[in-house]
């Protein structure tokens, strides 16, 4: 069965029937601002024990959303996700020139990361509308509480859903079992991309491949940092939809698929580990709540509310996920571990050099390595390639050319940020690698290393002018990663028109929905073969220790990993912040210290590093 939310961006088809899906209501308000007072409730319903005065009107309306026309945000309060249309309708002079509308519920986080709250969007979006032209027609939201509000039974996550708990972990196992596992681990991690279910328009997860654009390579390290449970905070301005939605795909993309957690050294009560938590939308309010998650543990000087690795000892599984509008989040440092900082004006296409920035909370600037950036152009060409196959399968016209002979000539240096109008042609991008692509890989992208240099010039030497053997083995690997994510495009059929001309099956062609699929599938491939490789060195070394020596047994608990290791996960056998990775994963999910080393060059006697 697919992991967690791989499945779930499937669960929420846009059939006509999607009003009958929506899930079960606790809490549901009007906010609109007041002249004299700001914002305030003017209407509210909720279950008894949910508290809203204080609270919906701060998430619901995150700073700066004034200045846009319209939004939609996301947010969590306690043990609920919440949902909020915002609308900026023109007004009198008496209203300051504007009607200023919010209508928002919340839902049951037992459905998953969001509670399936996406399926409300269009509901809400339409109501606030209304409500801001005449804010008296309460009994709309009366009506629509009535009809959705939770009838206190305990809700059915769907089966598909991601964000299912995955069965508890149950040790290692022998070496070839585990490859056994990760063939079907990889065969799990498409499995969801061909159910019948399809995205729904307003599914978050559709955003991916924008994300992949914002990023470029630098969505690999922040993967890693999502797959450590980082506290991580993305600093953005209004509208935060789109930043919401990035929330969520960072923590779809970052989950351990559920055939790994069998290959844990977790205990049971280690579940949190499994899933990095979104929070999504953040403010000034929420510093206290922040200030909680910071290293719970360190802070009290007790395990005692920590969570715990099978070896009892204690980890930091607090991590998170979140986004704000707020600056002065961004001068708390001890409320984060890293810092994404987007361009302000990403969605207009500036002419600009300004790309996306991430940074620790000391300040360092975290880049992308040598590897991320072949891996991104990889997985660049590949989405490309698949969009361009669903968009011939859907259309009525007849296929005018092969889509290989449509990328036969594709230049390798696609550019690293793509414009990120959906409108565009990949083609496009590629032209503006010409003038971009070097500066934002000496921003984006950490400088090939003295000891790389010298041994690719010396293999040059070695081979006769031959290609590396190591990069033909890395573009293997890299192709096994992406091979069969088409065969949802090879295989379905066109969809038939309906009565009225609407397609049957609407999201199905849907380009964005198709790279979404096929980029959460690709992750969790990664994740995958990361996971598999560790456990292997980890059988490795328990293998080798026998006859119950003690000393031996002590020493077996620093595991040895090396270049060819580290390749084998798929990473940069050059980068320092590869092998921190590596050493991080094995003491997070492993509960074991390790010694890694990386490729080196010696030249007569000395290491160059």
């Amino acid at each position: 069965m697919p992991d967690d939310d791989a499945t779930a961006a499937t669960d929420g088809g846009s059939s006509p029937h999607d009003a009958a899906q929506l899930p079960p209501v606790a809490a549901a308000f009007l906010i609109h601002f007041d002249q004299r007072v700001g914002y305030q409730i003017a209407w509210q319903r909720a279950l008894p024990g949910i508290d809203l005065e204080g609270i919906v009107e701060f998430k619901s309306l995150p700073s700066g959303l004034h200045n846009v026309k319209e939004d939609l945000v996301y947010f969590v309060h306690e043990d609920y996700a919440g949902i909020s249309a915002f609308v900026n309708s023109p007004a009198g002079v008496e209203d300051r020139n504007a009607h200023l509308v919010a209508v928002g519920v919340l839902v049951p986080l037992s459905y998953g990361r969001l509670g399936k709250a996406w399926l409300c969007a269009e509901k809400l979006r339409g109501l606030s509308e209304l409500l801001a032209h005449d804010a008296t027609k309460t009994e709309l939201l009366q009506e629509f509480w009535e009809k959705h509000r939770e009838d206190g039974k305990s809700a059915s996550p769907d089966p598909q859903s991601l964000d299912q708990t995955p069965p508890a972990a149950h040790g290692h196992r022998e070496v070839e079992e585990s490859r056994q596992r990760r063939n079907r681990a990889f065969s799990d991690s498409t499995h969801f991309t061909d159910a019948d279910n399809s995205l729904s328009s307003t599914h978050p997860a559709l955003s991916l491949s924008k994300l992949l654009d914002l990023l470029g390579p630098l969505i690999f390290p922040l993967y890693r940092a999502a797959l450590l449970r980082k506290r991580i905070l993305l600093l953005t301005s209004a509208p935060v939809r789109q930043p919401c939605e990035y929330v969520y795909d960072l923590s779809i993309i970052s989950s351990i698929p559920s055939s790994m957690t069998d290959l844990l050294s977790l205990g049971p009560e280690s579940e949190t580990l499994l899933r990095i938590r979104p929070l999504f939308t953040v403010g000034i309010h929420d510093i206290p709540l922040l200030g909680k998650e910071a290293a719970p543990a360190q802070k009290s000087g007790t395990t005692a509310n920590a969570e715990h690795n099978i070896q009892g000892e204690s980890i930091e599984s607090r991590g998170w996920v979140a986004c704000t509008t707020d600056d002065i989040l961004s001068s708390k440092t001890q409320l984060y571990d890293l810092l994404v900082e987007t361009p302000a004006d990403n969605e207009t296409g500036t002419k600009s050099q300004r790309w996306t920035r991430i940074r620790t909370s000391q300040g360092k600037t975290i880049k992308a390595t040598q590897r991320d950036l072949r891996r991104y152009r990889s997985l660049k060409h590949e989405v490309s390639r698949l969009t361009t196959i669903r968009s011939n399968l859907y259309s009525d016209e007849p296929d005018g050319t092969d889509d290989e002979d449509d990328h036969e000539n594709e230049d390798e240096d696609t550019a690293l940020l793509p414009d990120s109008s959906e409108q565009k042609a990949a083609r496009t991008a590629d032209d503006a690698a010409s003038t971009t692509g070097s500066d934002a890989a000496e921003k984006l992208v950490e400088p090939v290393t003295w000891s790389a240099l010298a041994y690719s010039s010396f293999m040059w030497w070695a081979s006769a002018g031959e290609r590396d053997s190591v990069l033909v083995d890395e573009a293997e690997l890299d192709q096994s990663l992406l091979s069969d994510l088409s065969f949802l495009t090879a295989h379905r059929p066109r969809p038939h028109s309906s009565a009225s001309g609407a397609s049957s099956a609407p999201a199905a062609g849907n380009p964005a929905a198709k790279a979404a699929m096929a980029l959460i599938a690709y992750f969790h491939r990664l994740t995958t073969l990361m996971l598999e490789t560790m456990a292997e060195i980890v059988d490795a070394a328990d293998d080798g220790v026998g006859g119950g020596d003690e000393d031996a047994a002590a020493v077996a608990e620093v595991v040895a990993v090396s270049s060819e290791d580290i390749g084998r996960m798929g990473l940069d056998v050059w980068s320092e912040a590869d092998r921190c990775f590596v050493k991080e994963m094995l003491k997070l999910y492993f509960g074991r210290e390790a010694e890694v080393k990386g490729a080196g060059v010696e030249c007569c006697g000395v290491r160059i590093a």
